[in-house]
């Protein structure tokens, strides 16, 4: 059997200088039990076993903090930018082994660095290179990153990897990996796998220091079904669940529900090539036409209302922010600003035309379908006559890169990286392959996207500032109104001590700090 290595989770990127350290340790409110070894069985369906493995068996450079998002050593002990932003100079932890023996060096990840900057990787685009030229070893410990030109989000997208011993890339199944060649710096070791369970022990010499459980099972589960009735049962301790399940779940004797928030915003597009949306003011009506209290608790709270393009709690994210609060005298006012008036019928129309849009999502999904009904109903209190389109994935995905819509509803994945240039500037606006699905165009937001990806050494307080000037942007002149971050689920026995969940660095980036009760 083999396994196809992903080498950067949960960093989510759309896929065709040194952040202040911060704590890492779960953010614990009571003293835990001194509990010592034990075991635990983790669930996961098929399609999020991979970010139990990842976080089991490997390590990378940097890690990513589990409260804000923001970078600190991991593998790395520390890492320097170069003032012109195009050297990166990673200096490695001494003393770190893989779990067969060798000595992690810098050649391991120079290896792992070319193998997925290959041209010819043959797996999942596993991080944004960006302008990357050469990844060398200066010493055992040490490796140097050159650019050809700037570009501050690779600290974050390389730091994230995943970092694998020489000898398996250089391996010709590579990335496709057998049992015998899974092998980590992380804190479990592989032992043994049959068709749906995956075994794991602690390394005991994990250069965090050894985890407390001792003995680890992942059961992988075809469907949510399964995975419900086997917590229900407890044939498993914890596992990331469905948020349609969360009612029955909750009925389960002694188990502890976390809720997180998503790395997704569920957003509306505007399309500017509508030419009804062509005007900064109609779409700035349209955000304050929405009140988003009411869009949270159509979705039984189960997400977090956002007012920018990124979490609240991420390290750039703009604190203080205005917000976009629920007005419709303001909105009413905007649209007569730009010629659209009700004459009495409850309808607006500009130059006898009436106000009309189609709406566009993906039918049958759990959040996005019942969203979709209360957008149409706010805006038609605004007299705008909004004609709903309910499609299957692929039929709105095709629209979406076409740009055929007024507005398109859609949850986005937001990178662990303030640049989001994917989504907002304008070069990004192709109507065959770009994200920029609105064709979106501001000059200055074009401007600050590119300077944000420049900054001289990288440093995080000059990118976090940028990243305000561009939500002002997106405030002033709108995208999409954002809306809710949905969020996420996980579950787990009482047993099961110091599990935290985070929006940013997943279910399980402190496994080693897990504890279960005898």
């Amino acid at each position: 059997m083999t396994i196809l290595v992903v080498a950067c989770t949960p960093i989510p990127i759309p896929t065709s200088a040194t952040a202040t350290p911060q704590s890492t340790r779960a953010p614990l409110t009571t003293p835990t039990p001194n509990y010592e070894g034990g075991a635990i069985t983790i669930g996961a369906l098929n399609a999020d076993a991979n970010e139990f493995i990842q976080a089991a068996l490997y390590d990378s450079l940097l890690q990513i903090d589990p409260q804000n998002g923001s970078l600190a050593p991991a593998l790395a002990e520390s890492f320097q930018i170069s003032d012109d932003a195009l050297t990166i100079t990673f200096r490695l932890r001494p003393n770190i082994k893989f779990h067969n023996g060798d000595a992690f060096t810098a050649d391991d990840v120079v290896a792992t660095i070319n193998a997925f900057n290959a041209p010819d990787f043959r797996g999942v685009p596993a991080a944004d290179f960006g302008t990357l030229s050469k990844a060398s070893a200066l010493d055992p410990q040490t490796v140097q990153l050159l650019f050809r030109e700037p570009y501050c989000p690779a600290l974050t997208y390389i730091g994230a990897l995943k970092i694998y011993p020489r000898a398996m890339i250089a391996a010709s199944n590579f990335p496709r990996l057998t049992d015998a060649q899974l092998i980590g710096t992380g804190a479990l070791k592989f032992i043994a796998r049959d068709a749906n369970q995956i075994v794991f022990t602690r390394n005991p010499e994990y250069w965090r220091g050894a985890p407390h459980v001792q003995d680890w099972t992942l059961k992988i589960f075809s469907d949510a079904r399964a995975l419900r009735a086997a917590l229900a049962e407890k044939q498993i301790d914890a596992a990331a669940i469905d948020a349609r399940d969360l009612a029955a779940i909750k009925k389960i004797a002694n188990t502890k529900i976390f809720a997180t928030d998503t790395a997704e915003i569920a957003m509306l597009v505007f399309n500017a090539d509508t030419p009804t949306l062509n005007d900064a003011r109609v779409r700035q009506a349209l955000t304050f036409a929405l009140n988003k209290n009411i869009l949270a608790s159509d979705l039984n709270d189960q997400g977090r209302i956002v007012e920018t393009s990124a979490l609240g709690n991420f390290w750039a994210s703009p604190q203080n922010f205005s917000v976009t609060a629920f007005d419709p005298n303001r909105a009413k006012q905007l649209l007569a600003d730009a010629g659209w008036r009700d004459n009495g019928d409850g309808i607006l129309r500009r130059a006898n035309k009436t106000f009309s849009l189609d709406l566009w999502t993906e039918g049958d999904d759990p959040m996005l379908e019942p969203l979709a009904f209360r957008v149409r109903e706010q805006l038609a209190a605004l007299g705008i006559k909004v004609e709903l389109q309910l499609s299957d994935r692929a039929g709105w995905i095709t629209r979406a890169f076409q740009h055929r819509f007024d507005l398109l509803l859609l949850t986005r994945q937001i990178p662990l990286d303030p640049d989001q240039h994917w989504y907002w500037q304008s070069d990004q606006a192709s109507k065959s392959d770009g994200f920029n699905f609105g064709s979106f165009s501001n000059p200055r937001v074009d401007q600050l996207s590119k300077q944000l990806n420049r900054v001289s050494a990288c440093g995080p307080p000059a990118r976090a500032a940028l990243f305000v000037e561009i939500q002002k942007q997106l405030q002033n002149d709108p995208p999409a109104a954002f809306l809710i971050a949905p969020q996420k689920y996980f579950a787990a026995s009482a047993r099961v001590l110091n599990v935290a969940p985070s929006p940013f660095s997943g279910d399980f980036w402190n496994l080693r700090e897990w504890r279960v009760k005898p």
